[in-house]
């Protein structure tokens, strides 16, 4: 016997009754609740739409009426007279939108959930007027949307028909202030057009979206958009995944401008103020992300290709980028007012080696990632030895870092790591650099004069707001061991203090080489300035080793070099060579005077005039308190390996 009829058999036939009823009554209450939300009396639901809308946009809203086209429908069309919606209080007076008639065709289980999404939608008599401040608060954002900025939900419609439409956009932000009408219908599409200003001059804005309802292409709409200005283009076409759905968008964009940050008026990416631009590229949208298939252009006369992707995860944003320049030219990453205040500061203050590059990330916001970067050719006016440059950029938490840094030279490299943290305070700089495979000759350009092969260490650690000022804070060591070269022999004997053998080489064969056992150029490195530690060269007639120091804070230089003749002088130089000027601009003096980039013959004669007077003991050197060094014998591996540990 079945469970059932064991259970029938044991009620009695009244109780049977009653269950039998029971089960009736619920079920029919079952389908008069579904037949009752089917003929559901949506103009209940007014005032309750009034407070949501007033509570989402933070102004007041009224509802003239609300009411349904069809008596029985479980997506019935909602009909919505004389909707106003004010501006809120910071946007100023007026109405944010003003729909004169507007019927919607609704799911009626969304509709009583709160979150009615409509299918289609017929508007009449349209003002829409949108409003953004400087700071990026907008009116048409829900107040309670997600800091993160998640977005909301977008609508499939499957029908949009707009009569008599018109709308405004004051983005303080954007720069961007236009006003224009929009239509749309099944048979045109989408279609605005708007005039007004952007970023101060004429602009014109228009906007096509593809066919609507019937005669849709069933899942890609395709769009395109136009922005002109005075010195401005922009072009976006591509497709959403439904009608304005542009959460998911397939688009291809030509820009050019003046410079970046123009354009970033507009895509609100972070960038800065370039020279002018010409990129197209081809990016997607798949909710809060955005993949850039590829970029390719020109900045100035520098080219690049990228591509990457711009994640939105747990409030921050993930970059994941590769950036392959052929030519790169560092100018062109500042715009005409920034190169002109760096001329200025140069005209100010003399010309520099250390950059002044920005550092400081403290403003960067919630962004993270990695960049790789190649720069095949490094475009720099006047010539240098830096000639490629590749690396691994990451971001993290306002603390970035190059690994992988390799620096291609005319002849050699330099490679190794560079930090910048700006989590607190004033940004800090660490390196960790070598330069390795490069020559003198290439360095100082005068091979006529010296020639050797070069490597070196930089390893510096200090704060500031730009290259610049971390390295005239900076401590640390920097280190540079030349060998297996050749040297001038004039100057060989002039380092040597041997002003007699200068001169009689001079006079027999003043091109002449002498080997170059070592240069050892080790710097200490401590609040910016540089003591050798120590400064060391060695010559097959000649030793000297140096003291003083390079302030890194104006990089103004003030070294002496003291040496000695390793066969003895007939005429001994009277005084130590003195280095002077600037890392730009060094002077050299070796007759005790103040060292001038351009002293002609004087220098010389006035030299061998004290060297003779300090021979014959015309010369009192009691005053003189600058102690030289003693000149130490060079062991030139050891050195050389200590300096560059």
């Amino acid at each position: 016997m079945r469970l059932a009829d064991r259970i029938g058999a044991a009620l009695s036939p009244a109780t049977q009754r009653r269950v039998l009823i029971a089960l009736g009554a619920a079920g029919a209450l079952i389908v008069l609740s579904i037949l009752a939300m089917g003929a559901f009396p949506v103009s209940l639901l007014r005032q309750t739409a009034e407070g949501k809308l007033s509570e989402t946009f933070g102004a007041p809203v009224a509802i003239g009426s609300l009411s349904r086209t069809s008596l029985f429908s479980f997506t019935p069309e909602i009909s919505i007279n004389d909707l106003q919606i004010r501006q809120p209080d910071w946007a100023g007076e007026g109405r944010m939108l003003v729909i004169d008639e507007a019927t919607a065709q609704v799911s009626i289980f969304s509709l009583l959930t709160g979150d009615a999404a409509p299918k289609s939608l017929h508007v009449t008599g349209l003002e829409l007027n949108l409003v953004r401040a400087e700071d990026g608060t907008s009116n048409w954002q829900e107040r309670d949307a997600a800091s993160d900025g998640a977005d909301s939900k977008s609508w499939q419609l499957d029908s949009l028909v707009i009569e008599d439409g018109r709308f405004s956009l004051r983005d303080a932000k954007r720069k961007l202030n236009i006003s224009g009408q929009v239509t749309a219908s099944s048979d045109q599409g989408l279609a605005a057009d708007a005039t007004g200003e952007f970023d101060g001059q004429p602009a014109q804005l228009t906007f096509r979206g593809g066919r609507l309802g019937n005669n849709a292409a069933p899942s890609q709409w395709p769009f395109a958009a136009q922005m002109r200005s005075t010195d401005f283009e922009l072009d976006i076409k591509g497709t959403m995944a439904g009608v304005l759905n542009a959460r998911e968008a397939d688009a291809k964009i030509v820009a050019r401008a003046p410079d970046l940050k123009k354009l970033d008026y507009l895509i609100e990416a972070g960038l800065f103020g370039t020279q002018d631009i010409s990129v197209t590229g081809a990016v997607r949208r798949r909710g809060r992300d955005w993949f850039i298939d590829s970029l390719e252009g020109t900045i100035g006369r520098s080219r690049l290709k990228a591509n990457g992707s711009v994640l939105k995860r747990e409030g921050r944003t993930k970059i994941d980028a590769d950036i392959h320049s052929t030519a790169l030219d560092f100018d062109d990453l500042a715009d005409d007012a920034g190169l002109a205040e760096a001329r200025a500061l140069e005209a100010r203050i003399g010309e520099r080696v250390i950059p002044n590059t920005k550092i400081d990330l403290s403003n960067m916001g919630p962004t993270d990632g990695e960049i790789r970067f190649v720069v095949d050719r490094l475009l720099i006016d006047g010539g240098s030895q830096f000639r490629t440059l590749r690396g691994r950029l990451s971001l993290d938490h306002r603390v970035a870092r190059i690994d992988e840094l390799e620096v291609g030279l005319e002849t050699g490299r330099m490679s190794g790591w560079i930090e910048v943290d700006s989590r607190n305070g004033t940004p800090r700089l660490t390196t960790d650099l070598r330069v390795e495979g490069t020559s003198l000759q290439a360095l100082i350009g005068q091979p006529q004069t010296i020639s050797g092969n070069l490597r070196g260490v930089i390893r510096i650690d200090g704060r500031g707001t730009t290259v610049r000022q971390a390295f005239a804070s900076s401590s640390g060591k920097i280190a540079f061991v030349a060998s297996s070269g050749s040297v001038r022999r004039t100057a060989a004997f002039i380092l040597g203090q041997d002003l007699g053998g200068a001169i009689g080489q001079q006079l027999r064969d003043g091109d002449a080489m002498v080997p170059l056992q070592c240069a050892i150029l080790q710097f200490d490195v401590a609040k910016g300035i540089m003591r050798p530690s120590p400064l060391m060269i060695a010559t097959q007639v000649s030793r000297g080793q140096g003291s003083g120091s390079i302030r890194l804070d104006g990089e103004r230089i003030d070294l002496r070099v003291k040496g000695v003749s390793n066969d003895g002088a007939a005429l001994e130089l009277a005084d130590p060579i003195r280095v002077g000027g600037t890392l730009s601009n060094p002077a050299i003096s070796i007759d005790g005077s103040a060292p001038a980039t351009d002293e002609g013959g004087g220098g010389v004669l006035k030299a061998i005039g004290r060297s003779i007077g300090s021979a014959l003991g015309l010369r009192d050197d009691e005053d003189d308190d600058q102690p030289t060094p003693t000149v130490r014998a060079v062991n030139c591996r050891s050195m050389s390996a200590a300096a560059l540990r």
